[in-house]
């Protein structure tokens, strides 16, 4: 029994050294070795080295849930009492908005700076939260409409559009380099955080704007940029605003400057902006523009300042901001309270709401129609106060003015001044960090006037020009 044991150990062993002579024969194949995910820290934090290259990427996205409840107004008024109204203003506004948006930001470190690429995505899907797409409805006009700035509204009663809705978006787009910026980037203009749950136009243009710009760093906190842009990307949607939407094709540009100051305590930026206005008859023929009387010149001025208060609680801050412009008022109604989305707008008030508009018609002789620029000014204020490390709070107050030049009898119906005020306040918690939970309650009031309104709309005391509301927008936001 011990021999065969002997015999089949000594055969196995044989076996192995054979075949590992004949394994020895064969070419090899190491595994490679495994690369791991480099962190990046030259950036701060979240950014981590694409494998292979010299390039720090810092993936990131946020996922926000809004449910908001505006009530309606009863502001209709009947047909015999001549008046002119938003008639969807009557309809309580329950509804809810979800948005995702992811980005990502590159950056390699050259001879002359940072390269920088960023690109971000918005989707969002509303329910409820109407898209108003009329600015006013009519309820007792002439068979043939009423003409107000340019447009005719017809004699029929407005319906509102449908309750769903869902859009992809891109917020930005830009490479960085060398002090310039080229693409869909932030605008320089406007430097209010975006904190407000029912402004988010108080931070700028949500969906960027298109531009070149250049920033130098002068040392000493100070710098100065410059910027170029599209001026399609200042014109705020509503009917009321046609004339922002007559295609400046003799500029097309908006010129851009400011000059800021950072230190611990926080900063103060001066700004400015110049362009032309240019009217059309029709907005989609470009071969119809009117130059002459109807071109003219446009500008803004503006000044924002930040001072942070450790003193009351660690990130507490006081922002305040003011403008005022001729004709540029895209910017003045974005940087205020008030929405540039006519849409928002009529949600959050209910009636007749002028938002930013340009340019409106003041004459006509001879055929001929003249345009003068409207003006606009606002002052706002932002407080950011922590009760606690994990729950904050927000409160805003502003105002905002629109002055319109006076129309004559020729120029039929037209906006007149206008104004409206708010305020606002959230609170916040962040049960973990990047996790919030809030609610917001708001209360806005608008005055609107009209020049050269039909008799039976002044005897009928013109209902609905001068209304308030109030809403609240409750908010679960997670960012990563």
């Amino acid at each position: 029994m011990t021999f065969v044991k002997s015999a089949m150990l000594g055969t196995a062993a044989a076996i192995v050294a054979v075949a590992g002579a004949q394994a020895a024969d064969l070419p090899s194949k190491k595994a490679a070795p495994a690369q791991y995910v480099k962190i990046c820290d030259a950036y701060g934090a979240g950014f981590f080295y694409i494998p292979g290259t010299d390039t720090c990427l810092k993936v990131g996205g946020m996922v926000r849930v809004d449910y908001q409840y505006t009530p309606g107004k009863d502001i209709r008024s009947t047909a015999a009492a001549g008046a002119i109204t938003q008639l969807a203003a009557d309809q309580d506004t329950i509804g809810q908005e979800i948005r995702g948006v992811m980005n990502m930001d590159a950056r390699t470190q050259t001879a002359w700076g940072t390269a920088q690429a960023v690109i971000q995505y918005r989707v969002a899907n509303t329910d409820g939260i109407r898209n108003l797409a009329n600015t006013l409805g009519t309820t007792n006009v002439p068979a043939g409409g009423v003409a107000v700035g340019g447009s005719t509204i017809a004699p029929t009663s407005y319906a509102p559009a449908g309750n769903g809705s869902s859009a992809l978006t891109m917020e930005r787009a830009y490479i960085r380099f060398a002090g310039f910026s080229f693409g869909l980037g932030n605008d320089i203009f406007t430097t209010m955080p975006s904190v407000m749950y029912h402004s988010g136009a108080s931070a700028g243009f949500a969906s960027g704007i298109k531009s070149l710009s250049y920033t130098a760093v002068m040392g000493g906190g100070f710098s100065a940029s410059v910027q170029i842009a599209s001026k399609t990307d200042y014109a705020q949607a509503g009917a009321q605003n046609r004339f922002t939407y007559k295609h400046d094709i003799d500029t097309g540009l908006v010129v851009s400057g400011a000059l800021r100051y950072d230190q611990s305590w926080g900063y103060v930026q001066l700004m400015g902006a110049f362009t032309n206005n240019s009217t059309s008859t029709a907005p989609s023929n470009l071969n119809s523009l009117v130059l002459g009387a109807a071109t003219t010149g446009a500008w803004a001025i503006g000044a924002g300042a930040q001072f942070k208060l450790p003193m009351i609680a660690a990130g507490d801050a006081l922002y305040l901001y003011a403008a005022y412009a001729d004709g540029l008022n895209g910017l003045v109604g974005c940087s205020s309270f008030s929405s540039c989305s006519d849409a928002g707008n009529k949600r959050m008030l209910g009636g007749v709401l002028a938002a930013p508009q340009n340019m409106i018609l003041t004459n006509v002789v001879g055929g001929v129609n003249t345009y003068t620029n409207v003006k606009s000014w606002t002052v706002q204020g932002i407080v950011t106060h922590y009760w606690t490390p994990s729950v904050r709070s927000n409160f805003t107050a502003g105002y905002n003015q629109m002055i319109t030049p006076t129309a004559t009898a020729a120029a039929g119906l037209q906006f007149g001044n206008s104004s409206i005020w708010h305020v606002a306040g959230n609170l916040i918690w962040s049960p973990v960090a990047r996790l919030d939970l809030g609610v917001e309650l708001a209360y806005y009031q608008n005055k609107v006037g009209l020049q050269n309104a039909p008799a039976a709309f002044v005897a009928a005391g013109s209902p609905g020009l001068s209304n308030s509301n109030w809403s609240l927008k409750t908010r679960v936001e997670r960012a990563f």
